[in-house]
């Protein structure tokens, strides 16, 4: 799992341009800042920054995981500020496990009328479940229920799942009509994904063609929006949530190659130790959701 201390690490660094700036910007030591940039690169598997003498220059992924977490951060500081004004009143607190995806599109713009106290946590469901089993975070949004731990599941929402294509590719005409050819010339595609086991596009598979997908995915992404921001700027295909890929979709930096005649859905849910100490906390902000969705529906 991600530590969000790295991030911010990393965040100093690009914008300092090297390691001493950064740990004096960060009230650290430099072998401290410089064991933060190791972790980070090791974790995500990539190299961040070229190294010279006189600076830190960042490689092309380095510019674009910058690129992917500097408003993630910003309005994380925005939550510890007022956070911080407020300390004299008394507030629940919890820490809440999600994936990017959900912070970016679903949590950011809600927790700040959240009268608690509140800490995330990103990583991918494997390392949320663990971070919940361990009680490093209280409460898990997720899709996917890990039995292997004494977790309590309870179901938040549905997510409708479509299949998107980069804008230069095009299906030939006589594919189309041929569901047998359609399915080789889709299994040789670039495919990105979620993660390896590939659920999403099993979901797919099985409505659209009733059988089960052939693919290797050349990339694995941490999250659907790196999957759709990839596709914008690179051929391939890739299964995601419809509300996380309408905005581009409706820009036209990306399209739907394929339709099918039944919504393919995923379920979110909640997950929680049952043996827990912050049940009242988990309530209060399950709450706090449920408010802020229903002043939105009633918005619209």
């Amino acid at each position: 799992m991600i530590n969000l201390e790295w991030l911010r690490t990393f965040s100093a660094i690009y914008e300092c341009k090297n390691i001493t700036e950064a740990s004096k910007k960060l009230n650290m030591t430099q072998p401290g800042v410089s064991k933060h940039l190791a972790a980070l690169e090791n974790h995500i598997g990539k190299k961040l920054f070229e190294r010279t003498t006189r600076k830190l220059t960042p490689t092309e992924y380095g510019k674009f995981y910058y690129s992917q977490i500097k408003n993630p951060l910003q309005a994380l500081e925005k939550v510890e500020y007022y956070s911080s004004q407020r300390v004299k009143k008394q507030r629940s607190a919890i820490s809440i496990g999600c994936t990017t995806d959900f912070f970016r599109k679903e949590l950011r713009q809600k927790i700040y009328s959240f009268d608690m106290y509140i800490v995330t946590s990103f990583g991918n469901e494997e390392e949320l479940a663990e971070a919940l089993e361990t009680e490093k975070v209280q409460l898990l949004v997720g899709i996917k229920k890990h039995f292997k731990y004494d977790h309590e599941f309870t179901f938040l929402k549905n997510e409708e799942l479509v299949i998107i294509c980069s804008n230069n590719i095009e299906i030939p005409l006589d594919l189309k009509k041929d569901e047998k050819q359609l399915i080789k010339w889709l299994q040789k595609q670039t495919w990105f994904s979620f993660d390896n086991e590939q659920d999403d596009i099993k979901k797919f598979w099985k409505t659209k063609f009733n059988t089960a997908p052939k693919i290797v995915p050349r990339y694995i992404l941490p999250s659907y929006i790196d999957i759709i921001e990839s596709i914008k700027h690179n051929q391939g295909f890739g299964i995601v949530p419809k509300h996380l890929c309408s905005e581009a979709l409706e820009n036209n930096t990306i399209k739907i190659p394929l339709k099918v005649a039944t919504p393919i859905h995923q379920k979110r849910f909640y997950s929680n130790k049952l043996k827990n100490s912050k049940l009242k906390e988990i309530n209060i902000f399950r709450e706090q959701m449920e408010k802020s969705i229903t002043a939105k529906i009633a918005r619209t």
